[in-house]
């Protein structure tokens, strides 16, 4: 998209360009009417010094009209492509289910399930659910229990 300042400049352009060919129209048909070249090109200087002015502000408003069109027309595209992701209660808990069925062996995997209990336990609107993913989180606790995990921390010292 155009930047303002290029689209005035551009509409400035294109109105002198116009204008420079509508006044020698003017002055040859005011001549022709009143037969003094003096008048005719005074009427004419007068009339699209006028209409270069409103010429201007006409082009200037029309484009900014087409580019909020256009703005408009790909905002509504982005909003159509949205993907509405949430995530109900009964999604929450096959989650902590899912994690709570999780065998490993790696001692940072481990940690990162644990830290996902934590947050879900520490989440407020997730109170009604607490103790399922609190038995979920005991079980997965329970499951790892008696590993000697080695760390990675631990393996550099």
């Amino acid at each position: 998209m155009k930047s303002r300042k290029i689209e005035w400049k551009e509409s400035l352009i294109k109105s002198l360009i116009y204008r420079s060919l509508t006044l020698v129209l003017g002055t040859l048909t005011a001549y022709l009417i009143t037969g003094s070249i003096a008048i005719a090109t005074g009427m004419a200087l007068l009339t699209e010094s006028v209409q270069s002015v409103n010429y201007f502000f006409y082009e200037l408003t029309w484009s900014n009209i087409s580019r909020r069109k256009l703005e408009k027309k790909i905002i509504g595209q982005i909003k159509k492509k949205e993907i509405d992701l949430r995530l109900d209660f009964s999604s929450i808990k096959e989650l902590a289910y899912q994690l709570s069925q999780i065998n490993t062996f790696i001692p940072e995997l481990y940690i990162s399930l644990q830290n996902i209990f934590n947050k879900m336990l520490e989440n407020e609107e997730l109170a009604e659910i607490h103790e399922e993913i609190e038995n979920y989180k005991n079980y997965f606790d329970v499951a790892h229990s008696g590993r000697k995990m080695v760390f990675l921390k631990e393996k550099e010292e």
